[in-house]
Formats: structure tokens, C-alpha cells, sequence
């Protein structure tokens, strides 16, 4: 037994193992990432909802607009000149369909990736663990 209390008092005068504090190191690195990985996703979330439903909102407004001064133009040129009002309506229709494709392609384009912060993180953490 006094073999067994002295290789107790040696075991506790060494360091401890470097494997296992590097894999708490790693994981407890890891879950922090996850974390913020997550808030970042319920960031793009939010505003995604949020650029969505007023897009949406403008874009009904905008149609029916139009759409009244289709009725409008129609309706002024019933007598003399209807399909010339009808064509014109549509074109403005068709028009508008192609800036408003346009303006979301260029947004969805211009916007950062979903996780890039996390990523970017990532990147740091990886270069500063090869050149301490």
C-alpha cells in the first residue's frame, strides 16, 4: 500500500497529460463556434423574413397600382384606341417583371454567405493553431 501513496504523490507533482486538455480545448473551441455559428444563422434568418414580407409588400402595392392605371388608360381609350391601351398595359406589366427579377438577382448576389463570419472565425482559429 505505501507503493500505491507513492506513486499517488509522484502522479500528483507531473503535469497532466496534453491530449486530454487539448481535446477540452478543442471541443469547449468548437461549441463556441457552433454557438455563434447558430446566431448568426437566427441573424439571416430574421432579416430575411423581414426583407421578404416588405418586398412582397411593395411589390403588391406597386402591381396593383399599375394595375388601376392600366384600368385607367383603358377605360380613357375604350372608344378610339383599346388594344393599344391593352398592349401597353402589358408591356408595363412584363416591365416591371424584368427590374424586379433584375433587383433580386443583384441583392441575392451582393448578399454575404450565411455562415461566412463563422467560417472566417474558423479560418483564424486554424492559422493561429499552426503559428503560435
Amino acid at each position: 500500500m505505501s507503493e500505491d501513496a507513492a506513486q499517488a504523490d509522484a502522479a500528483a507533482g507531473e503535469p497532466p497529460p496534453p491530449l486530454p486538455g487539448l481535446m477540452a480545448a478543442l471541443l469547449d473551441a468548437l461549441r463556441t463556434r457552433l454557438e455563434l455559428a447558430g446566431v448568426e444563422l437566427e441573424i439571416h434568418l430574421i432579416g430575411l423574413a423581414r426583407t421578404l414580407l416588405w418586398a412582397v409588400a411593395t411589390i403588391l402595392c406597386a402591381l396593383l397600382a399599375l394595375a388601376f392605371c392600366v384600368v385607367a388608360l383603358i377605360a380613357a381609350l375604350w372608344d378610339s384606341h383599346r388594344v393599344l391601351g391593352l398592349i401597353g398595359g402589358g408591356l408595363a406589366f412584363l416591365l416591371l417583371a424584368i427590374v424586379c427579377g433584375l433587383i433580386g438577382a443583384r441583392l441575392f448576389r451582393r448578399a454575404p454567405g450565411i455562415l461566412a463570419s463563422s467560417v472566417a472565425e474558423l479560418d483564424r482559429d486554424r492559422r493561429r493553431a499552426q503559428h503560435p
